[in-house]
């Protein structure tokens, strides 16, 4: 919010070179005093934000060691200041002028970042039931959506990663997105979860 409202993101593109898109003031009465889009992006780094703490303290039955928890909080902060900073850059936003309507690869976007979001939270959600049962103790869980595919939940936090990088700055950094989180799950994290699971 405060990288947009204070314009100091479209002060950063300039600074590097770049053209940046100042935010009008505006007058359609959003809660946020941004246009639909700008105030639509608030929205997006706040959902990011609520799934994770509610997983963090609803969901997660491990010890989130504080080291950890800076780490995971620094580096969704950057993906989220990234994709806002790229919204005020000309090259990259996905704004319509004056950012009042939107388009195509917004609503798709919009979707993404929905599904991906639900998809997220619901299996775990399902997960967390399953383990609370007593009789399920140390059994690994394969059924709702996870009967779907093993790592379902890094299906849906790329889904959401993606479709709120092509909401902010359309397909090209979707696709950059799209090729980080590939490479980091199926370098880093599936192998990793993969030996944690065969180890139990």
């Amino acid at each position: 919010y405060y990288l947009l409202r204070s314009n100091i993101g479209a002060r950063l593109i300039q600074y590097l070179g770049g053209t940046a898109i100042t935010i009008p003031p505006t007058n359609t009465a959003t809660v946020l005093g941004l246009p639909p889009y700008y105030a639509t992006i608030v929205l997006l780094a706040t959902g990011s934000a609520a799934k994770q703490i509610y997983w963090a303290t609803r969901i997660s039955e491990q010890v989130l060691p504080p080291p950890f928890a800076i780490i995971l909080a620094a580096y969704n902060t950057v993906l989220n200041s990234i994709n806002t900073i790229l919204s005020v850059w000309a090259w990259s936003s996905n704004s319509a002028p004056g950012g009042s309507s939107y388009s195509l690869t917004q609503g798709i976007g919009l979707l993404l970042y929905g599904t991906g979001l639900f998809t997220e939270w619901y299996c775990e959600v399902q997960r967390k039931r399953f383990k609370q049962d007593p009789r399920n103790q140390g059994k690994p869980y394969s059924g709702g959506l996870f009967g779907l595919a093993t790592n379902i939940n890094y299906g849906g936090y790329t889904l959401w990663r993606t479709g709120y990088a092509m909401y902010c700055a359309s397909l090209p950094w979707a696709g950059v997105m799209v090729a980080w989180l590939a490479g980091d799950f199926c370098g880093r994290a599936i192998p990793s979860m993969e030996g944690y699971c065969q180890n139990k």
